[in-house]
């Protein structure tokens, strides 16, 4: 569109200017005729010639024409289509058109296929090169080159997509290339965003500046129901006595925000279950169980969904681990000063459990320390014999009972060696002497200004708290609802001891029915983690009653599941000198593990003030070390945080200093792999796809809508025209002119006689 105009830029009307103009100049030459009449006729028309003409330009510059060219931009507007190439475009869910398909095609083909067909040279994008300069790119968690048009290789899924950061991919997009930024884009994507900006802010952006962005949506929006146990995560190998962690990943399709029964199975026997609500976009929710195994040998554990309503498809329901449990006993001393009903059934418990190793110290008053196999004769007040025992139960003692020494390291045993602490009360009130000792600053309640014990002697039900409900230590039964109902069937007790209240940090799992502790019922089980390890109230010590018409159902499953989860996982077997454990066997990359060596010196001793690292071996990378501090109070345990930044497996071996410079033979294997943000069972979120339009001013369009795309970028994108403005009464060679005429009129009448 060629267009030529002329346009005054004159306040005035026009023809008023050119009216009055022509009055006077006619007036003017009226004048200077009758003025000049005397001259030569030469001389007069010179004269007249040259005032008519600066006339004329007077009234020009009054006027100030302007001739106004504008004509289409011969550089097209650019375009760029933007790709989703990350992983999820390999999903096999978008239908294509019956007239679509050729003989022995599959109705159903990948989204990267149909991605493929979307970019053919013939199909829109031929027709949008009419109008646009076409520049492509591809995205997954960071934007690249796309090429496209005749001769370019078929669209591929960058293998290495792992995430989608459609935002980022946006901005990057806009801000275009060779300096030019575009003036619209194609975004072809399932929606499924998992990293970097919301996409919806960048296009809202893209809005205000006049990028629309054109959405064309693949994938299917309504797939199949669905529920799938997509990935299950456990240890390899596992301590008996350990408690276990497993991590199950369980996403949806078609099924919406579903709540969806989740259950940790052994064999045909489910173990836990849990419920989960689901994401409508199918992306994966993570769902946790923990388990103490009881028997060792190779256990295998499944995560199962029990099959849906309206599923089709049930043999993704479940996953499977097999976790190899080595038997190791755990270290318990039992410390008491009567040999009271309490006491005696506990240790029966220990005695029974084939994993646990006891001890036992009872120093009656006025006989001293009972002697035999199995007990001490004293409460270890040294280092190296305290770090023998995994648990101490600590009964009820007096404080002439309880040497400073052993209260100091016993307190250091738990929070730095990661040992267990059990505190059971009793009627003589031996737990208030632990007021002012470093024992009392890690106890999950407060014995300041504790009331006295309970002794009427009027039986009282136990009532459990929410926590209660569902904590590994007070699990009676599978089922919350179960469990609820057996605490409240136990036997009724008659005596507790008094509390000033619950520590900052701790868990009350059961407390009293109505006696108070300040403004909370009394806790009478509570616990506590303290640094690397746990302590355990019991305000009770009528726990042998549980017995009572069910035998050891109760009482002995309280005890073995208390001690299970009391104890810190265990460091793993290999050279003595130096054993090293992890807080996890597998982790996806970036993702902090933290690394533990437990160091001896050759006299048996806590290792102190050694320099220690781990070296790090991964398969396709050099060896690296990673040096690990010590924690304080010298008993031989040093930390550290590793984060891997390869896939794949990691061998850890350490090196300490008092034994040279070489790995000792312990290890550890850590496998980690890289986090896969692009799970199945993502439909395509046709939600975020439609808000980045909507933000940016484009439109959303199914993949067979993809044709209208050439119709919509012309509508919406006007060719851009080119203007150019001429005004030559603005111009200095007008002004200079214009000078040069008055002053030769000027001339002429003074050599004239006339000025």
């Amino acid at each position: 569109m060629n267009t030529t105009k002329v346009v005054f830029d004159c306040p005035l009307p026009v023809w008023l200017v050119l009216v009055a103009a022509a009055i006077i100049l006619a007036a003017t030459l009226v004048f200077l005729r009758r003025d000049a009449a005397h001259l030569g006729r030469l001389t007069r028309r010179t004269i007249l010639v040259l005032v008519a003409v600066a006339g004329v330009m007077l009234t020009g510059i009054v006027l100030s024409p302007k001739l106004i060219r504008t004509w289409l931009d011969p550089q097209k507007p650019l375009c760029a289509v933007v790709v989703d190439g990350s992983r999820s475009m390999q999903i096999v869910d978008c239908r294509l058109p019956i007239a679509d398909l050729k003989s022995g095609e599959k109705h159903e083909v990948s989204r990267q296929e149909a991605v493929r067909r979307l970019l053919r040279p013939d199909a829109w994008l031929g027709k949008v090169r009419d109008g646009f300069e076409v520049v492509g790119w591809r995205f997954a968690d960071k934007l690249e080159a796309l090429s496209l048009g005749e001769g370019a290789a078929a669209f591929e899924v960058n293998p290495e997509g792992y995430a989608s950061a459609i935002g980022d991919a946006l901005d990057a997009a806009a801000r275009g290339s060779w300096g030019v930024r575009p003036r619209a884009i194609v975004l072809i994507s399932d929606g499924a965003w998992n990293a970097g900006s919301d996409p919806s802010e960048v296009a809202r952006v893209l809005g205000r500046v006049g990028i629309p962005v054109f959405v064309v949506g693949v994938g299917n929006p309504s797939p199949p129901r669905d529920a799938a146990v997509t990935a299950l995560r456990a240890p390899k190998t596992a301590l008996l006595g350990d408690e276990v962690l497993l991590a199950a990943e369980v996403a949806t399709s078609g099924m919406g925000a579903a709540r969806l029964p989740v259950q940790l199975m052994s064999g045909a026997d489910v173990i836990a279950e849990k419920q989960v609500v689901a994401l409508p976009t199918g992306r994966p929710v993570t769902v946790t169980f923990s388990f103490v195994p009881d028997t060792p040998g190779v256990r295998t554990f499944s995560v199962r969904v029990p099959k849906q309503e309206g599923e089709q498809d049930e043999t993704n329901n479940s996953a499977k681990a097999a976790i190899e449990v080595a038997e190791r006993k755990l270290r318990v001393l039992l410390a008491e000063s009567e040999p009271r009903w309490e006491f005696r059934f506990i240790r029966n418990v220990l005695e029974r459990d084939p994993a646990v190793q006891l001890s036992v110290c009872l120093l009656r008053p006025g006989l001293g320390a009972i002697k035999g196999e199995g007990y001490v004769e004293a409460l270890p007040t040294q280092k190296q014999q305290l770090a023998d025992y995994d648990v101490v139960i600590l009964g009820d003692l007096s404080r002439e009972q309880m040497p400073d020494d052993f209260l100091k390291e016993l307190a250091d045993l738990v929070r730095v060696r990661g040992s267990a602490l059990i505190v059971v009360a009793g009627r003589r009130h031996g737990a208030r002497a632990l007021v002012g000792t470093p024992v009392a600053d890690i106890l999950p309640v407060s014995l300041e200004g504790a009331a006295g014990g309970d002794s009427r002697g009027e039986p009282f039900a136990l009532e459990i708290s929410q926590d209660g409900l569902s904590h590994l230590m007070t699990r009676l039964a599978p089922d919350p609802e179960e469990n609820e109902s057996v605490w409240s069937r136990l036997p009724k007790l008659r005596w507790s001891a008094g509390v000033g209240g619950l520590a900052r940090g701790a868990t009350a799992l059961v407390v009293h029915p109505y006696r108070l502790a300040g403004a909370s019922k009394l806790p009478l089980i509570a616990v506590q983690r303290v640094g690397a390890g746990k302590v355990l109230w019991l305000g009770i010590e009528e726990t042998w009653r549980w017995r009572q018409a069910v035998g050891d159902k109760y009482h002995y499953r309280f005890w073995a599941q208390a001690l299970r989860w009391m104890v810190k996982r265990q460091f793993a077997e290999g050279d003595p000198r130096a054993r090293l454990s992890l807080d996890r066997t597998e982790c996806d990359t970036g993702e902090a593990v933290e690394v533990e060596a437990y160091c001896l010196g050759p006299d048996g001793f806590p290792l102190e003030n050694a320099r220690v690292w781990v070296k790090i071996e991964t398969e396709g990378a050099p060896p690296q070390r990673l040096a690990l501090a010590a924690a304080p109070g010298g008993w031989g345990v040093y930390r550290a945080v590793f984060k891997p930044e390869r896939p794949g497996k990691h061998l850890l071996r350490p090196i300490v200093s008092a034994y040279g410079d070489e790995p000792l033979s312990s290890a550890a294997e850590l496998t980690a792999a890289r986090p896969d943000l692009e799970r199945r069972f993502l439909a395509q979120d046709v939600s975020t796809l439609n808000a980045i339009a909507q933000a940016s001013r484009g439109r959303y369009l199914r993949v067979d809508e993809a044709e209208r795309l050439p119709d919509l970028l012309a509508a919406t994108v006007e060719r851009r025209l080119l203007t150019t403005e001429q005004s030559p009464c603005r111009h200095w060679a007008y002004y200079s002119g214009l000078a040069l005429l008055l002053a030769a009129a000027w001339l002429i009448r003074k050599r004239s006689g006339l000025a």
